[in-house]
C-alpha cells in the first residue's frame, strides 16, 4: 500500500477549541488563518460567525444574521440574489421578530440561508436572536 505524499510545509495541530484536527492547508482562502489561530476548519466557520454577533448581527451586505432555535441563519437581500444551494431554505417568506426590539417588529424574508446548527460550545456565545412567526 502507498502512503499519499505530504504537501511540502504540511502541519497537522490539535484544534485549540474542540477534538478536531486541524491543518494549515488553504481550504477555501483561510489555511494561513487556522493555522495562526490553531483552530480546525468547522471552529474558524463558527468564529466567523460569532463575529457577526459582535458586530451587530449584521454583515458587511446589509444581510441579517438569525439564530433561531440554535440554528444560524443569513437573510439575503433582492439585491443580492439568492443564497448558495447549499443550506438554502427555500421561496417562502419567513416572518420574524427580534428578540432586542422593543416594538417586537415582524420582519419578513423570502431569501434564507440555514448555515447550520450551532456546535454546543458556541452556543453561550451566540444564543438566539429572533423567533420564528406564524403571521405578519
Amino acid at each position: 500500500m502507498r502512503r499519499a505524499r505530504v504537501p511540502e510545509g504540511y502541519e497537522l495541530f490539535q484544534c485549540k477549541l474542540c477534538p478536531s484536527k486541524g491543518n494549515n492547508q488553504e481550504i477555501r482562502g483561510v489555511g494561513t488563518r487556522m493555522a495562526a489561530y490553531r483552530v480546525c476548519s468547522s471552529c474558524d466557520f463558527w468564529l466567523t460567525c460569532w463575529g457577526y454577533a459582535m458586530l451587530g448581527d449584521r454583515d458587511p451586505d446589509g444581510r441579517r444574521v438569525l439564530r433561531i432555535g440554535g440554528r444560524h441563519y443569513l437573510t439575503w437581500t433582492e439585491e443580492q440574489g439568492f443564497p448558495p444551494e447549499i443550506g438554502y431554505a427555500g421561496v417562502e417568506v419567513r416572518h420574524y421578530v427580534l428578540l432586542n426590539d422593543p416594538t417586537g417588529a415582524v420582519h419578513a424574508t423570502h431569501r434564507l440561508w440555514l448555515m447550520g446548527t450551532i456546535p454546543e460550545s458556541f452556543r453561550d456565545r451566540m444564543p438566539d436572536n429572533a423567533v420564528f412567526v406564524t403571521e405578519a
